[in-house]
């Protein structure tokens, strides 16, 4: 039988949640080092014992599924129950329930024993267990020679703490009749609702039931919740079957508590007239995240709210009741998309203040997609003409071939101008995008990459060109403020940091409030991500209307948050964003994540020569 501790389970969830991960992301993630990180690799390989393996390949690790039933019971937690008191949780469950069983304090003498540890372990234990109540709103309170005793601040929040954190590891058999499981069957199946939904029935059902044992009922509206479900026959019948099963007669706010789960996301019992009524309620809320935004992208807030008013409305209700959805999108999403990552967090933030919750990470990269799908449609704008030159004796074909490549990686109109020779070219005066030549040529301007016509054959090498080159011509259009610094590693991260946005400020490309805002923002979350690739991203008031690009380079790896830091990206964001801004914003990203992916590119950073143009960095890729 697979036995996982709470380390196991966690270090699962990764290799489930992500295609691959390097052994640096897992070091970073844990805080352990790399050697301990493969101790912890080796030992789930073992406890899986062949249900799925952990391998690697091309220093990446991956998770290969043998047995997906069972690896599906070891995710919903159905084998925490075999946990033994080495697991800190399954501790953390026994303290809580001995707590609300108490009439009177408990001794840490008592719980010691119970728990078969230290003083010194329980101790921490209880520390812990502080800080993780601290978001329901309940306290374990101590008193000198008597014990320890729980205060909760509110009466619904007794049965969410049963279902967070003692449900998974002491089962009851109160739905364990036939009888009772035969009738809540038969509704599920008449009224079509869904397993999922089934399933938060059920474990509501037996938290609220041993709550009501302890002696706690929900007396009093539980706070901020509106009821969406359509009364009629399906609420009448699950709630009476409710109550046939726990046994007592229910308030009406504990049938609220039982079916909350309807309000969780989409499903047939809803009231339409409720949902859009709190729908238009609700738009007033997240008339305070666009309140609270301190950039304009030229982002229509309004027609965000009608993307993202449904998940918007549900996101709300689960937080109200800690319900954490499934984690299924990758833990970089904030690599991917920062400035949408920025928006998801300022919206979390607004939602945290206002219902006084705290609200589930894993909602920030579902909300992180909404805004980027509106920053992608912001950004497309009015086209612009990208224009191409190719030079040499080349025929029609290849001209046709890299012709339909260009349009195939970019949605501009390309505009490709064919020159016999480099006579011709040079009676130009234009900046081009890129020229393609079929031998070394020099042309006057130095800033425009020349490449051999082969790299229209090796699309990742075209792409990686391209990029480099859109940056070079936003900052020839001075739609882009580019600087490269050195920075001396025993200063460390933060303090290199702060170093060139002092700078920066003094010479007046930087607003004097951006420094406060970085901080702030490394306070509230990491900007170091793989590879070595630090990101710090701010607002920048100072009405400089471009982006501002500093690369700062380490001349050896620097710690920071158990990551490694050798190249910084310093990027200040415009407080207004124009559709092109908000487009050369998007390019100076994906310049980011083409050092990160290609270490040609990556070294060429490090040896960058500050006489010469950016696009040296795709030389030799």
């Amino acid at each position: 039988m697979v036995q996982l501790d709470s380390q196991g389970f966690r270090l699962l969830r990764y290799f489930i949640v992500n295609d691959s991960i390097t052994i640096d992301e897992l070091v970073a993630n844990e805080h352990v080092s790399r050697r301990t990180m493969m101790k912890y690799i080796q030992e789930l390989n073992d406890d899986l014992n062949g249900i799925a393996q952990i391998h690697k390949k091309r220093q990446r690790y991956y998770i290969q599924v043998n047995d997906y039933q069972q690896l599906a019971k070891v995710q919903t937690g159905q084998l925490k129950r075999n946990l033994d008191f080495n697991d800190a949780n399954k501790r953390y469950a026994y303290i809580i329930d001995r707590l609300m069983q108490a009439d009177e304090y408990i001794t840490l003498d008592d719980l010691a024993e119970a728990l078969m540890v230290s003083r010194t372990t329980l101790n921490r234990d209880i520390k812990d267990l502080r800080n993780k109540l601290r978001e329901y709103q309940a306290e374990i309170f101590s008193m000198t020679s008597n014990g320890i005793k729980l205060k909760v601040s509110e009466e619904y929040r007794v049965p969410l703490l049963i279902e967070n954190f003692v449900y998974d590891y002491y089962p009851t058999q109160l739905l364990a009749n036939i009888e009772r499981r035969t009738n809540l069957k038969t509704l599920y199946k008449e009224f079509h609702i869904e397993t999922q939904i089934q399933l938060q029935f059920e474990k509501k059902i037996t938290s609220l039931y041993l709550a009501i044992q302890a002696g706690y009922r929900i007396k009093h509206k539980i706070p901020f919740f509106q009821r969406l479900w359509r009364d009629g026959k399906a609420i009448s019948a699950l709630s009476s079957t409710f109550e046939l099963i726990i046994g007592t007669k229910l308030t009406r706010f504990e049938c609220d508590y039982l079916l909350a789960p309807l309000t969780f996301k989409a499903n047939n019992l809803l009231s339409k007239e409720r949902v859009e009524k709190q729908l238009a309620q609700n738009y007033h809320i997240f008339e305070l995240v666009e309140e609270s935004s301190t950039f304009d992208a030229a982002l229509d807030f309004k027609h965000i709210y009608e993307q993202i008013k449904y998940h918007f409305l549900f996101l709300i209700n689960r937080s109200l009741f800690h319900f954490k959805v499934p984690t299924i999108l990758p833990d970089n999403l904030v690599e991917q998309y920062p400035l949408a990552n920025d928006l998801a967090l300022l919206t979390v933030r607004v939602l945290e203040r206002h219902f006084n919750v705290s609200i589930d990470r894993v909602e920030i990269s579902y909300l992180a997609i909404y805004f980027e799908m509106e920053l992608e449609e912001n950004k497309s704008g009015p086209s612009q003409i990208l224009e191409v030159a190719i030079v040499g004796q080349i025929g029609e074909s290849v001209i046709r071939f890299i012709r339909h490549r260009l349009q195939d990686i970019f949605e501009d109109e390309i505009a490709v101008t064919f020159f016999k020779n480099t006579e011709q070219l040079n009676k130009q005066n234009t900046h081009y995008l890129l020229i393609f030549s079929d031998k070394p040529i020099k042309y006057h301007d130095q800033a425009t990459p020349v490449v051999r016509i082969s790299a229209a054959f090796r699309a990742n090498e075209l792409r990686n060109k391209l990029q480099v080159s859109f940056i070079e011509k936003a900052i020839v259009n001075k739609q882009c403020e580019f600087t490269y610094k050195k920075m001396d590693s025993k200063d460390g991260y933060l303090r290199a940091t702060k170093k060139v946005i002092q700078a920066k400020i003094k010479s007046g490309s930087l607003s004097a409030d951006f420094l406060k805002s970085w901080e702030k923002r490394e306070r509230q979350g990491s900007n170091v991500f793989e590879n070595g690739i630090a990101i710090p991203h701010v607002v920048d008031n100072s009405d400089n209307e471009r982006i501002l690009l500093n690369i700062g380079v380490f001349d050896t790896d620097v710690k920071y948050q158990d990551r490694k830091v050798r190249i910084v990206f310093l990027i200040g964001i415009p407080q207004k964003l124009n559709h092109q801004l908000n487009k050369v914003l998007t390019q100076v990203y994906d310049l980011v994540f083409a050092v990160a992916n290609n270490r040609n590119i990556y070294n060429n950073i490090l040896d960058y020569d500050q006489q010469r143009a950016l696009t040296q960095i795709t030389e030799g890729i």
